[in-house]
């Protein structure tokens, strides 16, 4: 039965011209007359062009998609435009393209123009643009198109599809911060310091890649000699602490401006030359150890376009070899309660606990006690300040 329904699907245009062909000439043998004949010769052309038309087979060649700009932030437009090389060049009277999707935000867009109706002519080669307008944070797929040709009158028509998967990465949005150091310990005592981690200069314990921003005297000349790459010395830290900022990836209505708030963040501190690591908590733990350049940032950046709240966070940081030595944490969530707090206490010696809310949190007797963690709100709105609050007193 279901062969029967595919077969008579394929067929039913040819059917439709195939019949209107025999009864528009039976029309005129049998009713005779110059109003017949007329009607019989003024409709012959289009119903000619339907019968070629459906005899003529049409392949896709080469699909290629092309996406303006190739960094998209949440909020941000984009332009895609899309070519498609077909096999004849056959004239189609009529030829609609749509886009093959699997995101909710690319099916919306596709309502609103996605889909093309054009004559192309002769061209073997055309394309066609749209627009996507205030695209969400995420990663979305395109997975190909599908060209439906069409006669003149719609008597005849066929579909043809082609396969062409595509990501489009919308990276979280990142906002203006005004830089402030935050207070870093050493051997002796305590001070401020531009940077996250302050180096002892004096002894140089190997080699990393440049990073604009380094100092003149740290470029290693001898290696730039030999292999013509900038390398900068890598020294010895001062401080057997490390500042670590962490996500809380756990489902609620603040998701999205958590993420903003940590790319903020993180590309605040890379621009400041400064060293900072990271750790998505999930489902999954993700940890990005010392980030210090555009490219390890750039992998962080990634990840966060491509992260996903979840109910349940599995997290221990006394779990990460790497960071056995963190004494001062930045956690990002949206809620604070007294087991978050107690957990954060027996994990490092100091905290930064950001908390984006719409109101600010009520402290407990118990976040009253931890004095190594400081609670601070975060306006999901505006976090312009936002370390120059924290250095407060």
């Amino acid at each position: 039965m279901k062969k029967w329904k595919v077969l008579i699907e394929k067929s039913k245009h040819f059917l439709l011209v195939t019949l209107l062909i025999i009864f528009t000439f039976c029309y005129a043998m049998f009713q005779g007359g110059f109003v017949s004949w007329f009607v019989f010769f003024t409709v012959s052309p289009f119903l000619l062009y339907a019968f070629i038309f459906l005899l003529v087979r049409e392949e896709i060649l080469l699909v290629e998609r092309e996406i303006e700009p190739s960094h998209i932030e949440s909020g941000q437009s984009a332009k895609v435009t899309i070519t498609v090389e077909r096999k004849t060049r056959f004239p189609f009277a009529y030829m609609m393209m749509e886009e093959l999707v699997n995101s909710e935000s690319l099916v919306q867009s596709k309502v609103q123009g996605a889909n093309a109706v054009m004559f192309v002519g002769f061209k073997k080669k055309f394309s066609w643009s749209y627009l996507l307008e205030n695209m969400p944070r995420g990663e979305h797929r395109y997975l190909g198109v599908t060209i439906v040709f069409s006669d003149f009158f719609g008597w005849a028509k066929k579909s043809v599809s082609a396969k062409k998967e595509q990501v489009i990465l919308i990276y979280p949005r990142v906002r203006e911060m005004k830089y402030a150091a935050l207070q870093t310990k050493f051997d002796a005592g305590s001070m401020m310091s531009p940077y996250s981690i302050v180096k002892d200069t004096s002894m140089a314990v190997g080699l990393r890649e440049y990073v604009p921003g380094d100092r003149f005297s740290w470029i290693h000349w001898k290696s730039f000699a030999k292999t013509q790459t900038l390398q900068s010395k890598e020294f010895e830290d001062r401080q057997s602490q490390e500042l670590m900022l962490v996500l809380n990836a756990k489902k609620s209505p603040l998701f999205e401006e958590k993420v903003e708030l940590v790319a903020s963040i993180l590309q605040t501190i890379v621009d400041e030359r400064g060293d900072i690591s990271f750790v998505s908590a999930g489902a999954k733990t993700k940890v990005f150890p010392l980030i210090q350049g555009n490219k390890q940032l750039d992998q962080v950046m990634h990840h966060l376009a491509a992260i996903k709240s979840t109910e349940n966070i599995k997290f221990q940081l006394r779990d990460q070899r790497a960071f056995k030595h963190v004494a001062t944490m930045l956690y990002v969530t949206s809620e604070v309660s007294d087991e978050l707090l107690h957990t954060l206490a027996t994990m490092v010696k100091s905290c930064i606990c950001f908390v984006v809310a719409e109101q600010s949190p009520i402290q407990t007797d118990l976040s009253k006690r931890y004095k190594q963690i400081q609670v601070v709100h975060v306006n999901p709105l505006d976090y312009y300040h936002l370390f120059t609050e924290v250095m407060k007193p």
